[in-house]
């Protein structure tokens, strides 16, 4: 699917629409979704700057290394990313703060190690590309809420390149579960509406299969019975849960590996959400998949259960 970049009214209207679906018909998990979509609008905002500020490398050499199966910025230094990555922490901490009040003691000690310069952006960035070693993670007094700022703070600045980056390799087959751009694991996938036979990417007439990284935001098609982890596709292995009342929203599992994604079925929808809060508003099916023994594909605060 083409790299289109919306306009940030056009995130917002998208965003709100999600949090009024789960207002009209999941009322419960209002106080899940509603502290995420403040901060995806906020972050919406944040990446209209930062595309404005920052040009995306242009990468040599990227169709070999997408041939070998290696991500775009496998090999790219993080270091052309610090200043963004600075200015997203500075912008994007106070939201954290105003929208999980539970962790801000956690916020407030992550802060002050910053301030003192002992929170070093680059490393755990390079940790949370899995490119290091998380650094640090033995230390009893290190908060847990890192790994969640980090993330989000990552996010911002990759998703303000992620566009330039898959225009890039549009044309570059691509045919793993990992994103070709960050190489992370998929959060989410959809299914586009119902198109003509005649592609790989088909089967029975159905619509093709995106995955979408919650990193960087890039959406990448595959093979509509394709597991991200295993990347293994006998249909045998492969299932779904859903609810009758909601059948454009399914969990996929696999029974190799115990994974689970969850499913927008365009076909069954009007129009395609706002997929990083579309994550959020499938808690229930979250629920339902790690009752049943799975396990998410992307470990994130609203799918991790105590």
């Amino acid at each position: 699917m083409p790299s289109v970049i919306p306009a940030v009214a056009e995130v917002e209207q998208r965003i709100d629409r999600v949090v009024e679906t789960v207002a009209a018909k999941r009322p419960m998990l209002q106080s899940v979704v509603k502290p995420f979509a403040d901060l995806y609008r906020e972050k919406a905002r944040l990446l209209c700057s930062l595309r404005a500020e920052s040009n995306a490398p242009a990468l040599e050499g990227f169709g070999s290394r997408l041939d070998d199966g290696a991500p775009l910025l496998s090999s790219l230094s993080l270091g052309i990313l610090e200043p963004a990555l600075s200015r997203a922490f500075t912008a994007l901490m106070p939201a954290l703060k105003t929208g999980f009040p539970a962790m801000a003691g956690d916020f407030d000690r992550i802060l002050a190690a910053h301030g003192r310069g002992g929170l070093d952006l680059m490393t755990l960035a390079d940790a949370c590309l899995g490119r290091t070693v998380k650094p640090h993670s033995d230390r009893p007094d290190e908060p847990p809420a890192v790994g969640f700022v980090i993330h989000t703070v990552l996010s911002a600045v990759l998703q303000a390149l992620a566009p330039s980056l898959g225009a890039q390799i549009q044309e570059n087959a691509w045919h793993h579960g990992f994103c070709p751009i960050c190489g992370s694991l998929p959060a989410i996938s959809y299914l586009s509406k119902a198109e003509p036979l005649g592609s790989e990417y088909l089967v029975g007439g159905g619509g093709q299969r995106y995955l979408h990284c919650l990193l960087c935001g890039h959406d990448w098609r595959v093979h509509r019975n394709l597991c991200a982890v295993c990347e293994k596709e006998d249909t045998e292995m492969k299932m779904y849960f859903t609810v009758p009342e909601e059948p454009g929203e399914r969990i996929d599992v696999c029974h190799h590996c115990h994974h689970y994604l969850p499913c927008i079925d365009l076909r069954e929808t009007d129009t395609l959400p706002h997929l990083d809060t579309a994550c959020v508003s499938l808690v229930h099916l979250d629920m339902l998949a790690q009752e049943k023994g799975y396990h998410p594909m992307v470990p994130m605060p609203w799918n991790t259960f105590q």
